[in-house]
């Protein structure tokens, strides 16, 4: 009699249930058993191990996992869902033999749809209009400037397939694209209708910066008061990736005496924010509460993609999904 697996979410409450899962590991495993477990906030590793117990796999999306944690479960296998790996420590993993998934490749439409349309809300002025309405005002002069698309530059900082897709849109409505990517040669960007150039040359030039960089040490606050202070007049910064890539004290001081029209945040340093963050509220900056991502389609293609990472990684078997392959026997 084969052994059953036990698959545990630590963050079952960010989908609803997981009977998705559930049925897709049942076709692949003689028997699983996948649990859900309500994980507060402020739990600590230890918190979260006794309410676990033994697990083959642990599914996250917000919730941490440490090397104590691994240790206290027994798993051999750590998923985030999501693009990146924020909150796992893989290095402890590797170390321990555990292997750890994420999804690197979903949502990229959804995400490109997101970050044109806030860039275009903010540069045709709708949080100034709404808040000015709201206060019982009726006049189209309440944002200034309000310019052609067609005049303006739209830049990414980064441009993998979530910036390629916001810059399908862009082009089409008439902006010019500018990329900056140490990572891509110039071919593959120009290939996308793109302008390469370098990332001086790009925060100088777009009237849009569009921030798809991932977040590392060399990558955090990289959207500081100096970069902030070299964009052009009236121009819009939109953050769709990691909140910790922007200095948001220097974002603030950019939009109240900087040249910064507004902001599109999608992302922010802390996630849900204070009722205090001074960025909430104004009337010149969109705030979303991480949604960028989010269609019912992109839900099941994750579910699907993430269940995918973790079959492979308990079998042992290559995947784009498993970010510490080294550890595959």
């Amino acid at each position: 009699m084969s052994r059953t697996v036990r698959i545990v979410h630590l963050d079952p409450d960010w989908f609803g249930d997981v009977e998705q899962e559930r049925r897709a590991f049942e076709r692949e495993f003689d028997a699983v058993r996948v649990d859900a477990v309500d994980v507060p906030a402020d739990a600590s590793a230890g918190e979260i191990a006794r309410e676990v117990g033994e697990a083959d796999a642990l599914l996250t999306h917000y919730t941490d996992v440490s090397g104590p944690l691994m240790d206290a479960t027994g798993c051999s296998v750590v998923s985030r869902y999501a693009t990146g790996i924020d909150g796992i420590d893989v290095e402890a993993a590797t170390e321990r033999g555990v292997k750890i998934a994420n999804v690197p490749t979903y949502c990229d439409r959804e995400v490109g749809e997101h970050v044109a349309t806030l860039a275009m809300a903010c540069l045709r002025g709708l949080p100034q209009y709404t808040s000015s309405t709201a206060d019982g005002e009726w006049d189209w002069s309440a944002v200034d400037p309000v310019r052609s698309f067609s005049e303006l530059s739209f830049g990414f900082l980064a441009f993998g397939n979530k910036a390629r897709a916001a810059a399908d849109i862009a082009t089409a409505v008439g902006f010019e694209c500018l990329a900056a990517d140490p990572f891509l040669d110039d071919e593959t960007i120009e290939r996308a209708g793109v302008e390469p150039v370098e990332f001086d040359e790009l925060i100088e030039r777009c009237d849009v910066l569009s921030v798809n960089a991932p977040l590392t040490d060399e990558t955090r606050e990289i959207i500081d008061e100096d970069v902030l202070e070299r964009m052009p007049d009236s121009s819009v910064l939109i953050n769709t990736s990691r909140g910790e890539l922007v200095d948001e004290s220097a974002l603030l001081d950019a939009l109240e005496d900087g040249p910064l029209l507004s902001a599109g945040l999608d992302v922010l340093a802390n996630e849900p924010p204070a009722e205090t963050n001074p960025l909430l509220g104004r009337s010149d900056v969109f705030v979303t509460p991480h949604a960028a991502w989010y269609s019912e389609r992109s839900v099941d293609e994750l579910i699907e993609k993430g269940s995918e990472a973790v079959i492979a990684a308990y079998e042992e078997h290559q995947h784009e999904g498993i970010v510490n392959p080294e550890t595959l026997e």
